[in-house]
């Protein structure tokens, strides 16, 4: 009948939104790019706003998602429209640039610290804390991975 329905015989309703909530934004190319640094440098604060309350116990670590809970907030973005999923991608983007600038050994952040340290003290780390680091470094990285992997099965499971 002209209808998309699914295999048990469903078919996915939206609701309209009213028109007093929807809102037309255009900008031109210049004012585009003036915008689009504007919201890139809101969304850095706001990463670095959420990993402090993370580290103060302002957010609870159950916040903390893995690939599990990226995919599905990737596709709910995209169910909303290209802009939204446009817009999820800039997030995580920034996030991941962020969180490669940490001051673990095992990240980018890492080796601009000991960069750091080198042009501080004029001579290398030495590389037995050096290794020291990476080992702290990726045990700290893992750690975070476990936690995001384990706050996903506990949110599909549960």
């Amino acid at each position: 009948n002209g209808k998309t329905q699914g295999y048990i015989g469903v078919a996915p309703k939206c609701d309209q939104w009213p028109e007093h909530y929807k809102i037309d934004i255009a900008y031109g190319p210049l004012e585009a790019i003036s915008q689009s640094l504007i919201r890139t440098w809101d969304l850095t604060g706001l990463t670095f706003s959420m990993i402090g309350k993370l580290i103060t116990g302002d957010v609870s670590v159950k916040n903390l998602s893995g690939p599990i809970g990226i995919a599905q907030g990737a596709g709910n973005s995209a169910g909303f429209g290209i802009v939204y999923f446009l817009g999820f991608l800039a997030l995580i983007s920034i996030n991941l640039g962020i969180i490669n600038l940490l001051p673990l050994p095992v990240l980018d952040g890492g080796h601009l610290l000991y960069y750091l340290i080198e042009l501080l003290t004029g001579k290398p780390v030495p590389d037995n804390i050096q290794e020291a680091g990476f080992k702290f470094g990726a045990l700290a990285l893992l750690l975070l991975m476990a936690i995001g992997l384990f706050n996903d099965f506990s949110r599909v499971l549960g």
